[in-house]
């Protein structure tokens, strides 16, 4: 059996807004249950029970009256004029039934009072309209009619509509109070969505109750200081590259300007490799930069991107909707993927790129069929300037950035890269991207 409070959660709306309508209408929800029991079960018992003794007193007096001898006709038309009832006397009928047509609640107030008041056989019997009243008197049966409002009370639905009317204002006057409440919450919740994609939030405005209005400033703190440090780690590393190119290029002068010795040749390939170092490593810093992103059609995206592979032996398969667009940081997404797919040219003969649509992701696939990464080392490939012993060396001219990039942008645009196993036999790259 399924927990209950498990249940319930699952029923339960999951935004801020409804949660807190719920919260708001179940009080008002219980005011009105408990209104209704006092109400109905109490005041209308009392009203109904009064109103009957009135009823079967009237009548008791005018059986009284016609019993006693006086004038039927003028007795008829005083109950008509003066107590709403419309009199009959069939002399010497007899009662076929006696009591009430049926029982409830209505007739139970009735019933009550006249065996009360009359002493006398009767039977009782309503429709929509009237109340109808057979009573056994000396000189026949006296049928009795009067309108069943008698039996009705004003208050009751007096009461009903303004308790009905005061909640559903007070619901809605909470509701926009609320909404007006957790909107700049919404706000906040947007602009640190953005944020985490890499988009521009612009100038984010802290507004609403005090505690949002914290979030919002804290927000802004974290925004800045993480733009500060991005960009301070982007400018120190321009800087060192700055600094180191200048003796790395006087080195490999002096190299150049020496005798071709297997030892002269030797440094020049190592000032070779720490100059290619030195660059992955400036761009693998330089992060997101001031790139804005904008919207594409992915198709013609990966088409640019098999034209940069058209002269080399890579064959490039596509398989993407036509019409499928999405909103990325153009070049930082090209830099991505061609990182990923000269990869796949070192190792693999063919490259299979698909991507769709999945709920509120863009599922981009990256499959090839070479030797592939083992389980093991799929965590530790996204490591900057990690190389596996194998299949990622010197002589390849990667210096172990190439997947630290890929995640870099992937994160930047507030997605998710993992390593697995293609269909294909070799390595199987997933992206997910956030729309």
């Amino acid at each position: 059996m399924k927990n209950p409070f498990v249940l319930m959660k699952s029923i339960l709306p999951r935004s801020l807004f409804g949660r807190s309508l719920i919260i708001l209408v179940t009080p008002l929800i219980l005011v009105q249950v408990v209104l209704g029991y006092i109400f109905f079960d109490r005041h209308t018992e009392t009203i109904l029970r009064l109103l009957s003794n009135t009823i079967s007193g009237d009548i008791k007096m005018i059986v009284e009256m016609v019993e006693g001898g006086q004038d039927f006709s003028r007795v008829a038309k005083l109950a008509h004029q003066n107590l709403m009832f419309d009199l009959k006397l069939r002399p010497s009928a007899r009662l076929s039934q006696v009591g009430t047509y049926k029982s409830s609640w209505l007739y139970g107030f009735m019933e009550d009072a006249l065996q009360e008041k009359l002493a006398q056989p009767y039977f009782l019997r309503m429709d929509q309209d009237n109340i109808y009243l057979d009573v056994q008197i000396k000189q026949g049966i006296l049928y009795f009619e009067t309108p069943r409002k008698r039996l009705f009370s004003r208050t009751t639905p007096l009461v009903l509509i303004w308790t009905t009317a005061s909640a559903l204002l007070l619901f809605i006057v909470a509701s926009l109070f609320m909404r007006n409440q957790i909107r700049p919450l919404s706000r906040l919740a947007d602009a640190a969505e953005r944020f985490g994609k890499g988009q521009d939030v612009g100038d984010y405005r802290p507004e609403g109750a005090t505690e949002v209005r914290k979030a919002g400033v804290s927000f802004n703190i974290m925004r800045d200081r993480i733009r500060k440090q991005l960009n301070e780690r982007t400018e120190m590393l321009a800087g060192v590259s700055h600094d180191l190119r200048t003796p790395l290029a006087r080195i490999k002068l002096q190299l150049a300007m020496m005798p071709n010795a297997e030892e002269v040749i030797s440094l020049q390939a190592d000032v070779d490799q720490m100059q290619k170092m030195l660059e992955g490593y400036l761009n693998f810093a330089r992060g997101a930069g001031e790139e804005v992103a904008q919207s594409i059609v992915l198709s013609d995206f990966f088409h640019d991107l098999r034209t940069q592979f058209r002269n080399s032996s890579l064959r490039f398969s596509v398989d993407c909707p036509p019409n499928l667009s999405t909103q990325v940081k153009v070049q930082m997404l090209k830099r991505c993927l061609m990182n990923l797919l000269v990869n796949a040219q070192q190792y693999a003969e063919h490259v299979w790129v698909s991507a769709q649509l999945s709920g509120r992701f863009l599922e981009i696939t990256v499959d090839d069929n070479g030797p592939g990464i083992p389980e093991s080392e799929r965590e530790e490939v996204f490591r900057p300037f990690y190389r596996l012993d194998v299949s990622r060396n010197l002589e390849t001219g990667g210096v172990g950035l190439g997947l630290s990039i890929a995640r870099d942008v992937i994160r930047n645009h507030g997605g998710q890269i993992r390593l697995g196993d293609s269909p294909q036999g070799g390595l199987r790259v997933q992206i997910r991207l956030p729309q």
